[in-house]
């Protein structure tokens, strides 16, 4: 295992997790990396560690530079257990490394580790580490996604170590965006907001505002996950889309997302679809039945329409609806026109729980829309005069 050279002195130092198809409930297709550096001056420095059972991987590569015992600091950015995993063991190794985090980190670690011993030193935004040749910079991010969250800037070299900022969960056998095929790296980036981080726009905000404040010429941006973003027109993309993200801005597109049973509730969603379709919205069409929740956060992450259907079963949302609405409530997203539609046969009334969350996210909204049993086609016809209303500003 070798460690990688981003710059001059500086390493890569992480793993890569090629067999991860699932992080906190969405889908990761491409596996993850769990991102570590090392920077060797007159003081060595790790930043972060890693999942705890592919230590001995990022223990390999570290030691392809020099013995652990060289290392000084150790820079424990986020306390989650994919960057935090393996530091008991890397304590063990190493126990004069002191510990680099803010006082939510602090905290953080000492509810899951028992830190007995350890050395800590508490940074706040604007606070420096001398290296000798270089100084590092923090900037703590509070819940972006974690109160311990935080980054921290090289400033000789430009470096921005963002943590779970402007990450993707994507592994391959390169770690720089320049080399993997930009789309899938821009989809990525996507997904990994719109699931991880979509319910902490203002956070985001604030975390692109300080390090404009504090004057962070940025050339290259070191995420804990997925590849590194080192070109001029990568790092300004990935800065203008989550300035984009942060602020809840929309393309105007649409998203119709249900399940359907007998064929009811996809009767209405395929009407849904086209009345956007003939109103020249771009609109895409998910059926939860074959379509992961995390692809269709990506989906809504940008669009101003969300349209979510069910049938109703025992009298409930249907199963894998109401897991998706219990997954959207938590990630929150804002400054959407929302629309509840759906099928029954006994009872009905279920589409309520979605429009009760759709309030409760306070999107705009119309009227909810079900029917009994199978649409006939007067009753698609409704449908449409209907959903059309939801196209008025």
């Amino acid at each position: 295992m070798q460690a990688i050279k981003v710059k001059e002195n500086i390493y890569w130092v992480g793993v890569k997790d090629w067999n991860l198809r699932e992080f906190h409930g969405y889908a990761t297709p491409n596996g993850s990396t769990y991102n570590s550096y090392l920077i060797e001056d007159e003081k060595k420095v790790l930043i972060d560690g890693v999942k705890s059972y592919l230590s001995s991987e990022q223990i390999a590569r570290i030691q392809s530079r020099l013995d652990l015992s060289k290392i000084d600091y150790l820079i424990v950015n986020h306390v989650e257990q994919d960057h935090s995993g393996n530091i008991p063991e890397l304590m063990k190794l190493a126990p004069q490394m002191v510990i680099v985090t803010n006082a939510a980190g602090k905290m953080a670690l000492e509810a899951h580790f028992d830190t007995t011993g350890w050395n800590f030193m508490i940074v706040k935004t604007g606070d420096k580490l001398d290296l000798g040749k270089r100084c590092i910079t923090f900037v703590t991010t509070p819940l972006l996604h974690w109160p311990d969250s935080m980054m921290s800037y090289c400033n000789e070299d430009k470096i921005l170590f963002s943590n779970d900022g402007f990450g993707q969960h994507y592994c391959s056998n390169t770690i720089w965006v320049k080399e993997a095929p930009f789309d899938l790296i821009a989809n990525e980036a996507k997904s990994y907001y719109a699931n991880i981080l979509f319910p902490y726009g203002m956070q985001a905000q604030k975390a692109l505002n300080t390090t404009g404040e504090l004057n962070l010429d940025i050339e290259m941006i070191a995420p804990s996950h997925g590849c590194i973003w080192s070109q001029k027109e990568e790092i300004a993309w990935i800065l203008a889309h989550y300035g984009k993200w942060a602020a809840a801005e929309n393309d105007g597109s649409a998203v119709v997302v249900y399940d359907t049973m007998w064929g009811a509730t996809a009767k209405l969603a395929d009407t849904i679809t086209t009345v956007f379709q003939d109103a020249g919205v771009r609109v895409v069409k998910r059926c939860l039945s074959n379509t992961h929740i995390s692809e269709v956060m990506s989906d809504i992450l940008e669009a101003k329409y969300v349209a979510i259907g069910t049938p109703t079963l025992n009298n409930e949302l249907f199963p894998r609806v109401a897991a998706f609405v219990t997954y959207l409530k938590g990630l929150s997203p804002k400054n959407k026109k929302g629309f509840a539609f759906g099928s029954y046969g006994w009872r009905g009334g279920v589409v309520n729980k979605i429009q009760a969350v759709m309030e409760e996210l306070k999107w705009e909204t119309i009227p909810p829309f079900e029917e009994k049993y199978t649409p006939k086609p007067e009753v698609l016809e409704q449908l449409k005069n209907h959903v059309a209303t939801m196209l008025q500003d």
